[in-house]
């Protein structure tokens, strides 16, 4: 098979290469250096990215016209089974919602399809680009919950799923996969959890949603926060071990592999 894999480093998609190996992987990126370019903001790399693809791992681009560009990628390469990462929640979202719309454009356009939806990526606990420097640095966790639960799942375990989907479409086509760990968490409960192995203890803050750099993210924000509130993220399946054969990674196990011990709590930087 020839498999092209969007977003090549990304969280997931680096995971989604290490497991094909033996297979004919196009590593998608917009990166300088990339294998095989490709740029959701330049469609001349489209083309010869879906070349002859067999199968596609698709991670959405997170800008407003993502249903558009989907829809005009999938168009390249109707016949080749297309790996969607969505979101939890996304097939109950109005018709109008962006991510549904995203859904939308795969499901009337390929041939044949696999939906991900995943809860949010444990990932984000160790990513400085969202709250792994204030935990390792300021001792806190900081996430607009309104003290709903989010079922976290890991993104190797994501990565699982996909090449299930990818190596096998005949057996998952038309399925459309909610991959979740094993428990739904309040913010409070990640907090405790990374107290106990940091050994210092954790603040959890849940502040009201954040400002985006313009008004479209700023409505993504407000719109996360408002579906974590009403338990959007919180159910929980077995999905995971259904596809895989594996349970999937805990919070607890998450944690003992990513975060080391660090002693006594300090003093919160004074810019938080």
């Amino acid at each position: 098979m020839t498999i092209l894999v969007t977003g090549a480093r990304g969280k997931t998609g680096r995971e989604v290469v290490a497991r094909l190996a033996g297979a004919d992987v196009r590593q998608g990126s917009s990166q300088p250096g990339a294998e095989t370019p490709f740029d959701w903001a330049d469609p001349d790399t489209w083309p010869g990215a879906v070349d002859n693809a067999d199968a596609i791992y698709l991670m959405r681009p997170d800008v407003p016209d993502a249903p558009e560009l989907v829809a005009g990628l999938v168009s390249e390469a109707p016949d080749a089974h297309v790996v969607l990462l969505s979101e939890q929640g996304a097939g109950t979202l109005p018709e109008r919602h962006w991510a549904r719309r995203v859904e939308d454009a795969v499901t009337t356009r390929a041939g044949s399809w696999t939906l991900l939806r995943p809860s949010w990526f444990h990932q984000v606990l160790t990513d400085p680009r969202f709250y792994g420097d204030a935990i390792r640095t300021d001792r806190v966790l900081s996430l607009s919950s309104g003290g709903g639960s989010i079922a976290w799942v890991d993104a190797r375990d994501i990565a699982a799923v996909a090449v299930a989907a990818l190596r096998a479409p005949a057996e998952h086509h038309g399925r459309a996969y909610t991959l979740t760990g094993p428990a739904a968490l309040s913010v409070d409960a990640v907090a405790a959890e990374l107290s106990a192995r940091l050994g210092h203890e954790m603040r959890a803050d849940d502040p009201p949603p954040q400002d985006g750099p313009d008004p479209w993210t700023t409505d993504i924000f407000a719109d996360l926060a408002e579906r974590v509130r009403t338990g959007g993220f919180a159910e929980v399946t077995r999905a995971v071990a259904e596809v895989t054969g594996t349970p999937p990674t805990s919070m607890a196990e998450f944690i003992a592999t990513h975060f080391a011990p660090t002693g006594p709590a300090r003093e919160p930087s004074p810019r938080r």
